[in-house]
């Protein structure tokens, strides 16, 4: 992790980061993160899953390896609307590939998970110019094991542990509508990206159709989620001195990538 210390930043101050024997020290405020066996833990301390089902079940050992083969794709189809595969993996695959290039390096997957995108985009951009976050434990043992290689650090999307300025790209698959506070967390890609720096994510749009939005309710209230409109999202995205210059609504569905204004 030694080549990340240039771009990492402590969570709580912003201040500059050295490395220590086990892992990293604030210079400003003392704060130390430890080095958790082979990625950096700068989170807050884990607790018990809260927020809804969906929370669970992404930091449960025993739901994690479902998560991608099982657990996602009847999400998609029910949150989505996705039951003719209007977005298939391989156009996800293809959106990333199209919308993100070496010019947006070092990029960021947020909320990575177990490392469906991220592989994607180590194989588009190489190992060494992608790096992931995510809170959960359990998931960061799953894409330490699947993506070989891989630099993953834990840490909290609405603090997130990087210098302002930093990034040249983020990545955020399928994850926003899960975050807490997401307004907030878009705030915080936007102070992480240098100018002219991309953002690219896939999120959920709240249905317009009066019986499929009561059954796209029902999924945001079992599992702690949300949908969007693309207004809001707009508004959030212009607050966060980010510029949409791509929109997709497959279905149910958002594909979106914007550019930190200069």
């Amino acid at each position: 992790m030694s080549d990340l210390i240039d771009i990492l930043a402590c969570p709580d101050c912003l201040g500059t980061l050295a490395a220590t024997a086990d892992g990293v020290e604030c210079t400003s405020c003392g704060h130390a993160y430890p080095d958790a066996g082979g990625y950096l833990d700068l989170g807050p301390a884990p607790r018990g899953p809260s927020g809804g089902l969906g929370m669970f079940m992404l930091q449960d050992p025993l739901h994690v390896p479902r998560y991608e083969r099982h657990t996602r794709i009847s999400f998609l189809q029910i949150m989505g609307d996705n039951w003719e595969n209007a977005l298939t993996p391989e156009a996800e695959d293809d959106y990333l590939r199209a919308h993100l290039s070496l010019a947006d390096v070092p990029l960021l997957d947020l909320a990575c998970g177990a490392g469906r995108w991220t592989r994607t985009l180590v194989d588009h951009l190489g190992l060494d110019r992608v790096v992931g976050l995510d809170l959960s434990v359990p998931m960061i043992d799953a894409i330490r094991a699947g993506v070989p290689g891989v630099r993953v650090l834990r840490g909290t999307a609405l603090r997130l542990p990087f210098a302002t300025g930093s990034l040249g790209g983020v990545n955020c698959s399928n994850a926003l509508q899960l975050l807490p506070e997401p307004r907030n967390v878009l705030r915080e890609v936007g102070r992480c990206l240098r100018p002219g720096g991309v953002f690219t994510a896939f999120t959920y749009r709240r249905s317009d159709r009066p019986t499929y939005r009561h059954f796209q309710r029902q999924q945001e209230e079992t599992f702690g989620v949300r949908s969007f409109t693309t207004t809001e999202l707009v508004s959030w995205l212009t607050a966060a001195g980010l510029d949409l210059v791509d929109l997709r609504s497959p279905a149910g569905m958002l594909l979106l990538t914007a550019r930190r204004t200069t």
